[in-house]
């Protein structure tokens, strides 16, 4: 224990020395820079703003006018003459001040002249200082004072400009610029001294503890052989060692006691849950298969060993599904199989895949069998209490629905039979009104039913663009496709899904009356399962309130619509295993989402 102390002392001086030391050093040269550097720019700064406030004071209360009355010079001369009289009346002052702040450059700058007055002798006609100081010219005239530091790229200046007011109002503003090279000199050579001593600690530092991992490597090489067999082998113990690492190889090997322990207690739990688990190398070779998953797929209770190919039932998808797993890396979440069927009826596997990783390497699959066939019958129970309740509301409406054609009707009848003749208007008016009825009738009829579909794999592609051929040919809509080019071929059935993409298109023009675009696109889901089929238009989108009823039956916003179509989409879509959703944002636009599910499994051995 007496070296397990010592042991212990070093790593933590190692720590210490490693970490703590050099970052300490580090931080506190930084922060000694950082301060010292701030002070010095700071005391630069408010001399030049004394600097500054001093000529401010000797611009006389009238500004730059009074100054020009005194020199004569009328308001009528040009720029050059009157920038000329203002040096020669301000050389004095400015002059003084220079001295008195000996390596600083101020003056004035003259919004009216839109010039520089700084006591030079030599009167320039053209602009006198450059477009970034016009910019803090105008910045400073704005009301605040303000201090810019030039990088060495300009020399290395600090500037000041603040605002001249006169009698009330903003004239111009007084600056003040001083070379900072003194003080860059200064910041180089603390910086150079904090750099070399961070460096020495850096170095101190890593050099012990090359020397202690040194010696923590050599100790613990002298157990890896052990560790190399207890891999393979649980019962085989690590050798101890002294010290810390002594307890290490302690530790290591009390937790391969409970990991054998573990796996005694895992067969016997896996024999109680009621979820099939088969287990599979990667070879294909039966590790696991508790007692549900031999009840559900009727297995033999000594079927480890074998091949699952010989062990699974065939016709059935599970072998394919393994294989997908094992050979292309697919796996499988939640995927419905009827299985079974005689006495005990047809039952329905809610089936998943998972692939099993040691060490970012793939060394087998489970394949996982769920019993949920009470579970679909209660919801395709609830499903028809639904549709008996929704033919309810529709015998409803069909009720109101064909009364008011049938009075229409039988008005014009009785119209013509008392006048003796046959007008063209009431009989067109008849035939709308029948018309009408009989595709209210057949929507109503279609959806009294269940969606009967007789699904054959077919392009999602080929499908969009047979369907919209009649929009484009004889409507004339102008509609945008983006489809997918990887998609394999879906499971469907094609003249119930060229409807439900017709309805959805039709809905989408009715949206933009004053005109739009209708995008139809194909892609993959994001998890691969689903083929999604979009239709997207940039109409006048669906008030939230109405996105949850747009389904129903006769939930309508058209003043003559039926309110069957999205029911009938829904309808279909649903009985091809799909599920639909609608996204949608007044005033920008309407998207609805198909996904049908991909059934690439083949469901025979």
């Amino acid at each position: 224990m007496r070296f397990s102390f010592a042991f212990g002392r070093q790593i933590i001086a190692l720590v210490a020395l490693l970490l703590l030391v050099p970052v300490a050093v580090t931080v506190f040269m930084l922060h000694t820079i950082s301060k010292s550097e701030a002070a010095m720019l700071e005391n630069q700064r408010v001399r030049l703003q004394q600097a500054a406030e001093q000529l401010d004071e000797v611009l006389p209360a009238g500004g730059f006018q009074v100054l020009l009355a005194q020199q004569g010079v009328p308001d009528s001369a040009p720029t050059r003459e009157k920038v000329a009289a203002l040096n020669a009346a301000l050389r004095g002052a400015i002059e003084r001040l220079r001295s008195r702040y000996p390596g600083v450059e101020l003056g004035f700058y003259s919004s009216s002249l839109d010039r520089i007055i700084d006591g030079s002798p030599q009167s320039q006609a053209g602009e006198n200082f450059s477009s970034r100081r016009r910019s803090n010219f105008l910045e400073a005239m704005q009301g605040q004072a303000k201090t810019e530091v030039l990088g060495p790229a300009e020399g290395g200046v600090l500037e000041v400009y603040r605002p001249l007011r006169r009698n009330g109002e903003i004239i111009g503003a007084v600056w003040a610029t001083e070379d900072l090279g003194s003080l860059a000199a200064h910041r180089h050579a603390v910086l150079g001294v904090a750099y070399a001593i961070i460096a020495l600690g850096v170095i101190a530092g890593f050099g012990g503890a090359l020397a202690v991992v040194h010696r923590f490597v050599h100790n613990v090489n002298q157990i890896k052989e052990g560790l190399r067999h207890l891999r393979y082998d649980l019962s085989h113990p690590l050798p101890l060692a002294a010290g810390e690492l002594g307890e290490i190889t302690a530790a290591v090997n009390d937790l391969a006691a409970q990991l054998l322990r573990t796996q005694q207690y895992t067969r016997v739990m896996l024999a109680t849950i009621a979820e099939g688990l088969l287990v599979v190398d990667i070879e294909g070779q039966v590790m696991l298969a508790n007692a549900a998953a031999c009840r559900l797929l009727g297995l033999p209770v000594d079927g480890t060993g074998k091949h699952y190919w010989e062990m699974l039932p065939k016709g059935t998808p599970f072998a394919s599904l393994l294989e997908q797993a094992l050979q292309q890396r697919r796996e499988v979440r939640d995927y419905l199989v009827p299985y079974g069927g005689g006495k005990a009826g047809e039952r329905q596997l809610l089936v998943s895949t998972s692939l099993l990783v040691a060490e970012q390497q793939i060394i087998g699959a489970v394949l996982a069998i769920q019993d949920v066939t009470e579970r679909v019958r209660l919801q395709q129970e609830m499903r028809r209490q639904e549709r008996l309740a929704s033919l309810g509301r529709l015998v409803a409406g069909v009720a109101h629905e064909i009364r008011n054609p049938l009075t229409a009707i039988n008005c014009y009848l009785q119209l013509w039979r008392k006048s003796g003749r046959f007008p063209e208007k009431p009989l067109n008016t008849m035939r709308e009104e029948i018309n009408r009825l009989d595709t209210l009738v057949e929507k109503l009829l279609y959806l009294a039913k269940p969606a009967e579909v007789k699904k054959v794999p077919y392009q999602l592609n080929r499908l969009v663009i047979d369907s919209l051929r009649f929009f484009q040919e004889v409507v004339q809509i102008q509609i945008q496709t983006e489809l997918a080019d990887d998609l394999p071929a879906v499971l469907l059935d094609v003249e119930q899904m060229e409807r439900v993409l017709q309805n959805l298109v039709f809905n989408a023009r009715e949206a933009m009356a004053d005109g739009g675009t209708i995008t139809v696109r194909t892609y993959r889901s994001q998890d691969g399962a689903s083929a999604v089929l979009e239709v997207s238009d940039t109409g006048c989108g669906i008030p939230p309130q109405h996105q949850q009823e747009i389904f129903e039956p006769f939930f309508t916003t058209k003043p003559r619509g039926t309110g069957l179509g999205l029911s009938l989409v829904k309808e279909v879509v649903e009985a091809h295993g799909g599920k639909i959703e609608v996204e949608s944002e007044v005033g920008k636009g309407t998207t609805f989402r198909i996904y049908l599910p991909l059934e690439e499994v083949k469901l025979s051995a």
